[in-house]
């Protein structure tokens, strides 16, 4: 099968000083560009007792786990980007030999957004400073929903286009929507403008938090 005589790569820390061999470990590894092969690291430890792991197999694979970062931003996209099945997506992965279960393919989707709101998280202060450097952020709000689904509640800055939060919330009251606001304007200090549609939630929401900000 796929997993057959796969190639074994060997991973060394990139550690200078006084080191010994604390132990060697063997795993399989799948990437888009290389597929499966046996990853065989050697960990290290220097002699004030800090382990010193392999920052390539790390940029390649999480810790602990089998498909790389590469995969999981594939089935990521597939799924949240364009919209694919999960049958669909597993025949693409096999076209670059790789196999994977549909259960697979659910929990990389999961993983991946979780992996993507870190980001976003650890973004925060750079996008700022972007925004800052363009004269501010026009703040637009909006919610969306299903019949009796949860709102998914978003802010964005409509110059930069870029989304700066959101929430799932239970309705657009203004309880609701107050902490979501506050949490917007503490990360990013308050915007040149608003704009939002005339709810009523909203305009009470807007009117605690962002007393003199311009109102579209």
């Amino acid at each position: 099968g796929l997993f057959e005589d796969r190639p074994t790569i060997d991973f060394y820390p990139s550690a200078s000083g006084e080191m010994k061999v604390l132990k060697t470990s063997t795993k399989c590894v799948i990437t888009m560009d290389i597929g499966p092969f046996d990853a065989k690291e050697t960990v290290l430890q220097g002699s004030d007792g800090q382990v010193h792991h392999s920052r390539q197999l790390r940029a390649l694979t999480p810790y602990r786990a089998t498909f790389g970062y590469d995969v999981l931003v594939h089935v990521g996209l597939s799924v949240f980007r364009h919209c694919r099945s999960e049958r669909a997506i597993i025949e693409d992965l096999a076209c670059n030999n790789i196999a994977i279960s549909q259960r697979e393919v659910g929990f990389l989707a999961k993983k991946f957004i979780a992996y993507l709101a870190i980001a976003h998280e650890q973004s925060r202060h750079r996008l700022k400073q972007v925004m800052a450097s363009r004269g501010g952020y026009v703040l637009h709000l909006d919610g969306t929903c299903e019949k009796d689904s949860p709102h998914l509640f978003t802010g964005m800055d409509g110059i930069a286009q870029i989304v700066l939060d959101n929430i799932k919330l239970p309705s657009e009251r203004a309880e609701s929507l107050i902490p979501f606001f506050r949490q917007i304007r503490d990360r990013y200090g308050d915007p040149i403008a608003l704009v939002h549609d005339m709810g009523s939630g909203i305009l009470s929401a807007v009117d605690a938090v962002f007393k003199d900000v311009p109102d579209f």
